[in-house]
């Protein structure tokens, strides 16, 4: 069965495997690194470049099979050390190829090689679980050193390469072939196999230690000072850094760069605004990343005075979406906007300091969603939180919800709201079952027989409302809820409904199904064992689930007799991890609710690649992306248009939510169908308006503009 739908589509991508895309939002673990005027970043699944000293970025490498730990440049060539050994390079980053003669097979697991050195006749030496190696034909080859150790770092002054290894400190008078002790006079025996960092900087050698211990020596490693740790006030938040010349050393209480001439910890002007770790710094610019959001790369022209984000780089654990008239995806604890009125996922929850102030804990966004008039709830660990201003501040509301331990958390994991403001009602998912607003979130009452379950994800499907935990219930008549299926788990992954079945991804289970209008006893989609679901979505006749193994589809015409022969793989090319008990690991998040069906695409969260969305039309539906002229196959323009003071939208099913939006994104009016629907718009300024039609299954069926005369 084919069907034809047609939207606005109006948004940014970085990068595209086969049919998926990917897109935001930002973030990722990284670290920056400069060559011939290119700074160049890696994060676990991708190698991104900047020939703007860091302001905007660019994919060049996907990286898949490996993660990147650090870059080194020799002749004509790029290497790596990865978590499967070495690898390089010839085309700037695009292609890579194994360079792993020499090393043992124990070398190229998931351990790898932790750093490559170039030390100053151009010798280039690595480290891996084995030992340390080196080569002097640029990595065509290795040889693994006599005496050393696994480093953990190395580094060189005049003639000497030092290394910390787990003997302490060793040194190499033969550039790195052979290695013997070092002196380790002056430094606490309780350090010496916590040395982590070593550099030289003005001929003065440096250690820094997993603890808060510092050591320095101007004897050439003959003795060590150590760095008095007293001048350093908050907690210990690693190692030391070496950037622009400098050592800097993070705490809680912000940056401290080291006096070299008086051997002590002083304190540095850098911002500690959103907790910015330093990642490198080049030409004038420290490049950093937000510690709490790790939400883009950041960067400072003041010496970290003030921060200014970057652009690029996308690669946030996206751990759940979130469907109402619009999108959200919520990772690494903030939440972020996606609809069709914008071209970019926007940050609509930051963690600002009225989140960390409260009476329950604030750590991380569990669910958001928008009422009709604009109020934005934020689900979480401290309750709901609600904004007025479109997320430029929030207001924390728990009264009624149930405490959970000695934590006295209030753990809010998904929401609803029914109806339309101001008779609406906002119901909350809980550990301790379904609660419910009508207020505003000023207060919460249980829904009577919920009490125990622990609830986690709403699903409206064919006009009923139905909640998912350890037990699913479905929605009746005012706040009355019945049960209709008991979950002999601690909850579901993930919940989709089509086709008359409802799907669950369970904790360690296959993925099952029921009849939404049979038994509520659920079976396995497939006879054998298709493997665990960790995430669910569904739509028309096809419903969609990943595993370790990858992301599947099956045609829900072949339920009661499917076989795993027909499962089809989705996500054959997508990036993925190798691990040594695994043939591949795709890195998608196993805590459930990061699929979805939207605006004619499947959208898939992933652990460090952002999302990906990949069209309907790859599963045979006909879908048209037209940017500039919105039809339907109901063509079902708005008319008149322009209009003064009504406008009226041909028939719809019923239950279909039409939302209008002004020039700034927001919702001005919202009204739900009633087969033809008549809008009276006589109180909007004059002015461009969009809207937005939504169905039953919150699907995007219409979108388009008028004017307002």
């Amino acid at each position: 069965m084919k069907k034809t739908l047609t939207f606005l589509l109006l948004i940014c991508t970085l990068q595209s495997w086969a049919q998926w895309i990917q897109t935001g939002p930002e973030g990722g673990a990284f670290f920056i690194r400069e060559h011939n005027g290119i700074l160049y970043s890696t994060t676990a699944i991708g190698l991104y470049k900047s020939t703007d000293n860091g302001s905007n970025w660019a994919r060049i490498s996907t990286l898949a099979g490996f993660t990147m730990r650090e870059l080194e440049f020799a002749s004509n060539k790029m290497l790596a050390a990865t978590d499967k050994g070495l690898f390089y390079s010839l085309d700037t980053g695009i292609t890579w190829v194994s360079s792993n003669q020499g090393l043992t097979s124990s070398d190229t697991t998931g351990l790898g090689t932790f750093f490559i050195y170039k030390t100053n006749n151009g010798r280039l030496i690595t480290s891996a679980v084995s030992g340390t190696y080196f080569s002097d034909n640029n990595g065509q080859n290795w040889t693994i050193s006599a005496g050393g150790v696994t480093f953990n770092a190395v580094c060189q002054q005049a003639n000497i390469v030092y290394g910390l290894g787990s003997n302490g400190i060793l040194q190499s008078t033969d550039n790195g072939q052979t290695w013997t002790a070092s002196s380790s006079i002056g430094v606490s025996a309780g350090d010496i196999f916590s040395m982590v960092k070593i550099f030289s900087i003005n001929n003065i050698l440096i250690i820094g230690c997993n603890s808060a211990s510092a050591y320095t020596s101007v004897d050439n490693g003959q003795n060590w000072n150590l760095v008095p740790i007293g001048n350093l006030t908050g907690n210990n938040q690693g190692s030391i850094y070496s950037f622009n010349n400098s050592i800097f050393k993070k705490t809680s209480s912000g940056y401290f760069t080291l006096n070299f001439t008086n051997n002590i910890w002083e304190t540095n002007n850098i911002t500690q605004t959103n907790d910015i770790t330093i990642l490198g710094y080049n030409n004038g610019r420290f490049i950093g990343a937000n510690a709490i959001f790790f939400d883009n790369v950041v960067c400072s022209d003041n010496n970290g005075l003030s921060w200014q984000n970057t652009d690029g780089i996308k690669c946030m654990n996206i751990k759940k979406y979130s469907l109402t008239e619009y999108k959200y995806v919520l990772g690494d604890g903030a939440a972020f906007l996606f609809d069709t009125n914008i071209v970019s996922f926007t940050r609509v929850s930051p963690y600002n300091q009225n989140f960390s102030a409260n009476t329950y804990a604030q750590y991380s966004v569990l669910d958001i969603k928008k009422r009709s008039n604009g109020t934005i709830y934020l689900g979480t660990p401290g309750g709901v939180w609600k904004s007025t201003n479109n997320g430029a501040s929030y207001t924390q509301s728990y009264n009624g919800l149930p405490a959970l331990g000695v934590t006295q958390t209030r753990n809010v994991y998904d929401m609803y709201v029914a109806g339309s403001f101001p008779n609406d009602t906002l119901y909350a998912a809980t550990d301790d079952g379904i609660y419910y607003s009508i207020d505003d979130a000023q207060t919460f009452m249980l829904c009577a027989g919920t009490s125990g379950a622990k609830m986690q994800q709403f699903l409206k499907y064919d006009g009923v409302l139905y909640c998912a935990g350890t037990k699913i219930y479905k929605l009746n008549t005012g706040n009355s809820w019945s049960q209709f299926a008991i979950i002999n788990t601690t909850g579901i992954l993930g919940f989709a409904a089509t086709a008359g079945y409802l799907f669950v991804a369970i904790t360690n289970n296959t993925l099952k199904y029921a009849p939404i209008n049979g038994s509520a006893s659920f079976a396995p989609i497939t006879s054998g064992s298709p493997g665990f679901a960790y995430s669910v979505a569904a739509y028309d006749t096809l419903v969609f689930y990943y595993n370790e193994t990858g992301v599947w589809k099956l045609n829900t015409s072949l339920l009661g007799s499917a076989t795993p022969a027909d499962l089809v793989q989705i996500a054959p090319d997508l990036p993925f991890y190798r691990i040594p008990s695994q043939a591949k690991r795709y890195s998608y998040l196993s805590n459930g609710f990061s699929m979805a069906v939207f605006n004619g695409k499947l959208w898939l969260g992933t652990n460090g690649m952002s999302t990906y969305y990949r069209s309907l039309n790859d599963f045979g539906y006909n879908i048209t992306v037209n940017v500039n002229e919105i039809k339907t196959s109901k063509q079902s323009l708005v008319f008149p248009n322009p209009a003064k003071d009504k406008i009226t939208f041909p028939a719809f099913e019923k239950g279909c939510q039409v939302s209008i939006f002004n020039s700034s994104g927001q919702i001005v009016i919202t009204k739900i169908c009633v087969e033809s629907q008549t809008i009276d718009i006589s109180k909007l300024n004059t002015g461009i308006y969009t809207y937005s039609i939504i169905d039953t299954k919150v699907n995007m069926i219409d979108h388009g503009k008028f004017v307002k005369e």
